[in-house]
């Protein structure tokens, strides 16, 4: 949390309940961003919506990965972060097992004898170092509702 608090104003760091309120908001902010599509301005690569909808919020470990034939529905990471403490570690983490592949890319045969030559999309990478920049924002978000 150290850099999350180092992150902050000082208007944030007033009370517990408005840090706790942008950590909050920020977590909320970086899955979105995370799951932004290309189409959207984002990073994300989006064919059938799988891998977006594979994104999990986990207070307890980071998410494991599904079969190869796994469906998601997806989940509302607000469900997660509604009740997230200040102290609270989050995880988010893609299910679908093929989200490495994507976000890092994939030169050579797979398991199954597939050729790839795949160049990676660096969404999760991309929505982290913009992590500074959504604090701010959440800050912003959390000081308008405040008036």
């Amino acid at each position: 949390m150290g850099q999350f608090a180092d992150t902050v104003d000082a208007w944030t760091r007033e009370t517990e309940q408005r840090m706790t309120a942008v950590w909050r908001q920020s977590i909320d902010d970086l899955a979105e961003v995370m799951n932004r599509t290309r189409s959207n301005g984002g990073r994300l690569p989006h064919l059938t919506g799988n891998l977006m909808r594979s994104l999990l919020a986990s207070t307890s470990a980071m998410p494991s990965t599904g079969g190869p034939d796994a469906k998601y529905s997806g989940q509302d990471v607000g469900l997660v972060t509604a009740g997230l403490r200040l102290d609270q570690t989050v995880w988010l983490g893609y299910q679908a097992i093929y989200a490495r592949r994507m976000n890092y890319g994939f030169v050579g045969e797979d398991s199954l004898g597939r050729n790839y030559n795949q160049a990676g999309a660096h969404f999760v990478e991309g929505a982290i170092a913009e992590w500074p920049n959504i604090v701010r924002m959440a800050v912003s978000k959390i000081k308008a509702g405040a008036s």
